[in-house]
């Protein structure tokens, strides 16, 4: 049973908040069902109704809850999930997690790389890569902007329509015999831009998560390099070890 650690540095609150979204999580407090009650939660941590009101507070300007007066307080979303253990499409993940899942290109072009790209791949500078911006939505909500330049084998081409009605790069890569094998990949913890801010319908500053990764397919060749940023507050990864 989990209890608050009254001497940890980490406010009553917070802790309290953390629980709350691990069971929204965990599919404890589904979509459109009711929390507790400020009187539930008071008796059950033993704390302050001003603390279960900051609690609460948080995961309403969050997007997770609503509270209506006279009706109780309501789930209206949970976080997104997904592995780093697994070399998965951002499509696959959501549609495992029964989500509507779409995405809208941005850009889509063939450009000449700058050197710190071409490093990536070991190519020299100015080598011909597919450039591919998108747009990610879960439920008709933006979530991620995924960036990635595509370094195909000589006598393969992409093509933006095909990305369109195929809407998966690794779904893509897979058609054309050059599918995703491996890859390495960083997470940083950004703050978004004007222009990304822009685009996601957050406010400038707001906290995102940055993966890096470098895809390999057949033989070692680098097939991808993307950056997928994600809004911070709608998206956890889980990352599984063993020693």
């Amino acid at each position: 049973m989990f209890q608050l650690n009254r001497n940890s540095p980490i406010p009553l609150y917070y802790q309290i908040k953390l629980k709350l979204l691990e069971r929204l999580e965990n599919g404890e407090f589904a979509i459109g069902k009711l929390l507790p009650t400020e009187m539930d939660l008071m008796g059950k941590y033993s704390v302050s109704r001003a603390t279960v009101r900051r609690v609460m507070q948080d995961l309403e300007k969050d997007g997770f809850i609503n509270r209506t007066a006279g009706k109780g307080t309501f789930v209206i979303r949970t976080k997104i999930s997904r592995e780093l253990t697994h070399l998965t499409s951002f499509t696959e993940d959501m549609k495992h997690l029964g989500k509507n899942v779409s995405s809208k290109i941005l850009r889509f072009e063939t450009i000449s790389t700058s050197r710190s790209i071409s490093e990536k791949f070991g190519l020299p500078e100015g080598s011909k890569l597919i450039f591919i911006s998108r747009l990610r939505s879960v439920d008709n909500e933006p979530v991620a902007i995924n960036i990635s330049y595509i370094n195909l084998p000589e006598g393969i081409f992409i093509t933006e329509q095909e990305m369109n009605d195929v809407g998966s790069i690794y779904a893509l890569l897979e058609r054309k015999g050059i599918p995703p094998l491996e890859s390495d990949r960083t997470i940083e913890a950004i703050e978004a831009n004007e222009e990304r801010a822009k685009i996601l319908k957050i406010k400038t500053g707001s906290p995102l998560l940055l993966v890096e990764g470098i895809v390999f397919t057949y033989n070692q060749h680098p097939i991808e390099y993307h950056q997928v940023i994600s809004v911070g507050k709608r998206y956890k990864y889980n990352i599984h070890l063993k020693r």
